[in-house]
């Protein structure tokens, strides 16, 4: 027989799988959990409970899915953006953005069943949304209460590959509303907003016809004028024979300009230009062919042929619109899809993945987001599409020291082949991992990204090695693969307090993860928020969450996390938007705040509580004052205290469950794991809590006091730091669980535990 006394110091390694139960060789389980639930990690290495939800109001539609998108206008000013079916609505500061009493609201595209779908990027006041069904939009913010959301009209590309084909196009006008007539079948009625680069120019068709036909308005072009083709008319205009000494020789013709606008008027080299107006008939042709082009001069292929004759005339240079097999379509179009994922990167927007071009990237002019017009200078825009053995269907792109790309079969980066921005003449994609990426966007954490892997079970972080110059992927659910079988939804970063990456599980479940790579604490926890849910005639026993976001908050040093959470109230589904409340509420117990779709009375002493509507029907726990105060059912939107109360919390219970895993310690003849044991008592290290029971199991509990005589019985308990000590009602048994149970709607935080055991090892 031998006695010990082990002591579980930190909770830094999380809720751990159960296929971890026999694997105390690894220094995470000393530091695991079998059970986490409803509780956070700190980094400092203890477990908090989780602070209660407030809620803030229902979602426009209950019956429909809802999804949360943060807006940050800068530091101070940031928003939560509700997106529901064809509409987005605005929260800031816990409450929602009304004008003249109404709640503002923007008309979207999207519908509830592609809010999934959804990707964004934000640059100040203005965010980028993109899905594959639909073209590229901007949400704009102008004022506290003016939203829009537009259709990005992006200037000159992005262009599919230029025609390799007979076909060829010809215009019926060099500007405004034209005809764009085909040589064979090349136009489609999903054409309609597509850009088409023929000529010198742009159009963008505006109506189809038929196949072969079809209307558009000429767009500004690199030069920024509005023409397919120059055109200039001037006197200053004198021709030049190539050939004056009649050799018979073919020669470079050329016409001249005493006003030198020909450069400031579009002529470019490779253009076929039409002449009319010349007092020589021979000088006016319709086929002069550009090779060089200055201010001053045009020289034209060694076969046009011209004759000598000076200024006077008012003569007409036009670029030719005929029949031209050179042109390119435009690459985002309801034809060939849209693009599903986007980015910022070095002064670029970046898109990606379209329908018929999954594996290509678009980076617009730099400095300039929604220009695309390619070309071979630094600035220009680019278009690379990754090339392997495989479909690699890109799921998302996320800005670090590179351009990081997540695909259907692996991760890739897109960096610069010299130490320089990336340019058409220096770009390189490389692999770096082959696991995989789901199609959710991943989250930015100091200089790692997160990313859920393709099977929605894992979680990865891409981390770039000095050493090896590239990225690897560890799995962060390595040691936790359980609490993610639910399958991951949506990932969302809580950087203050504690680095939280908060994940929706596809199948209700709340999930967090404490990351601090620095001092090596990855700890998941598991959590139920408050109510029930019912689907489909499956009852799940807590309230559904379906989405998360978070923003930096306005008013304290914590980032809020906004989520939305599905229940079924009165035999009806409600979604309710809610906050999770501060973790660190402060000193006073009174601030306390541990119930679920909650709301705090505040004000002159009263027994009747309305305002409940939201929960009709039901069972609320209450905080009075500081103090715990029995449960009651909401009728009319309202519940009668017991006793008076100026500050009372209420809102839907939840428990928060610790349990150790399996003792280690304290047998003499190795280890104590599988022996016959008996925890004597247990000393709980505490920190700002009232409340908390301690067992071996979760039916076996004892209740460590707080209130003694010394406290008014009138008065609420103050917060407790220190150590409690309890005998523990467990019997003799081969496990050695310590279980640690907070179902008072009141505060928790558990530094260590101390358990005295004596271990059988016969």
């Amino acid at each position: 027989m031998a006695k010990a006394s082990p002591a579980f110091t930190n909770f830094t390694a999380g809720q751990l799988s159960d296929r971890l139960d026999g694997r105390t060789d690894i220094a995470k389980y000393a530091n695991g959990c079998k059970k986490l639930q409803n509780f956070l990690v700190h980094a400092h290495g203890g477990a908090t409970r989780r602070p209660g939800t407030e809620f803030i109001a229902e979602v426009k539609a209950s019956a429909n899915a809802t999804r949360l998108i943060p807006f940050e206008f800068n530091v101070e000013q940031t928003y939560i953006l509700e997106f529901g079916n064809l509409y987005f609505r605005i929260y800031r500061d816990g409450g929602q953005v009304v004008s003249s009493g109404s709640a503002v609201e923007v008309t979207t595209p999207y519908t509830s069943a592609q809010l999934a779908d959804i990707k964004f990027t934000q640059s100040a006041d203005v965010m980028y949304v993109v899905h594959p069904d639909h073209s590229v939009r901007k949400i704009s913010r102008t004022g506290h209460t003016a939203w829009t959301i537009t259709e990005v009209d992006f200037r000159r590309g992005p262009m599919l590959d230029q025609n390799t084909t007979a076909t060829t196009l010809t215009a019926s006008g060099r500007t405004g509303s034209i005809t764009v007539t085909a040589s064979a079948d090349t136009f489609a009625s999903t054409d309609v907003g597509r850009l088409i680069k023929f000529y010198d120019g742009f159009a963008k068709i505006t109506a189809f016809t038929n196949a072969t036909t079809a209307t558009a308005t000429v767009q500004e072009n690199e030069d920024l004028r509005t023409e397919l083709m120059p055109s200039y008319t001037a006197t200053t205009i004198a021709f030049a024979e190539g050939d004056p000494s009649s050799t018979g020789l073919e020669h470079n013709d050329r016409i001249t300009d005493s006003n030198a606008n020909f450069i400031l008027e579009g002529f470019k080299v490779g253009q076929t230009l039409t002449i009319s107006g010349a007092s020589n008939s021979g000088n006016n042709d319709n086929n002069l062919v550009v090779v060089q082009v200055t201010a001053d001069t045009i020289l034209f292929a060694p076969s046009n042929d011209l004759v000598d004759e000076t200024v006077g005339q008012s003569v007409t240079i036009a670029g030719n619109l005929g029949a031209t097999s050179e042109f390119s379509l435009g690459a985002f179009s309801t034809t060939t899809g849209f693009p599903s994922t986007v980015v910022f990167f070095e002064q670029r927007l970046v898109f990606a993945n379209t329908a018929t071009q999954p594996q290509t990237i678009f980076f617009s002019v730099s400095g300039d987001f929604e220009d695309f017009n390619a070309g071979i200078l630094n600035s220009s825009a680019l278009t690379y599409t990754i090339g392997s053995n495989q479909v690699n269907v890109i799921r998302y792109l996320t800005a670090s020291r590179a351009l990081l790309i997540g695909t259907s079969g692996g991760e890739f980066v897109v960096r610069a082949s010299s130490d320089e921005p990336i340019s058409p003449t220096n770009t390189q994609i490389l692999r770096q991992a082959s696991y995989g990426s789901a199609n959710i966007q991943p989250v930015a954490v100091a200089n790692v990204v997160l990313f859920v892997q393709r099977a929605k079970r894992k979680l990865r972080e891409l981390v770039y090695s000095f050493g090896s110059d590239s990225y690897f992927a560890p799995d962060l659910t390595i040691l936790s693969e359980n609490i993610t079988e639910g399958l991951i939804k949506e990932i969302a970063l809580q950087q203050e307090p504690d680095n939280i990456v908060w994940c929706v599980m596809e199948n209700g479940k709340f999930v967090g993860m404490t990351y601090r790579r620095e001092e090596e604490v990855v700890a998941w926890h598991d959590h139920e928020i408050g109510g029930t849910y019912t689907d489909s005639g499956t009852t799940h026993a807590y309230g559904f969450v379906e989405s998360v976001a978070t923003i930096p908050s306005q008013t304290g040093t914590e980032d809020e996390v906004y989520i939305v959470v599905a229940r079924t109230i009165g035999g009806a589904t409600k979604r309710y938007i809610e906050r999770l409340k501060p973790i660190d509420f402060g000193s006073d117990i009174e601030d306390a705040f541990f119930v679920d779709s909650g709301l705090t009375y505040s004000g002159s002493s009263a027994t009747s509580i309305s305002g409940l509507t939201h929960l009709e029907g039901q069972t609320v726990r209450i905080v009075a004052n500081g103090a715990t105060h029995a449960d009651k059912v909401v009728s009319s939107g309202a519940i009668t205290l017991d006793r008076a109360a100026t500050k009372a919390h209420i809102g839907l219970p939840y428990t928060s469950t610790l349990q150790t895993m399996r003792i280690d310690a304290g047998g003499m003849q190795g280890t104590s794991q599988a022996k016959i044991k008996r925890i004597n008592d247990v000393t709980v290290r505490l920190h700002k809590s009232v409340g908390v029971k301690v067992g071996s199991s979760e039916s076996v509990t004892d209740l460590i006091p707080f209130r003694s005589s010394a406290n008014a019985m009138d008065k609420p308990i103050s917060l407790f730091s220190g150590d409690k000590e309890v005998e523990f009602d467990g019997g003799y048994e081969t496990d050695g669980h310590i279980v640690v149970i907070q179902d008072q709607a009141l505060p928790l935080t558990i530094l260590s535990i101390y358990p005295r055991i004596t271990t059988f090892d016969e």
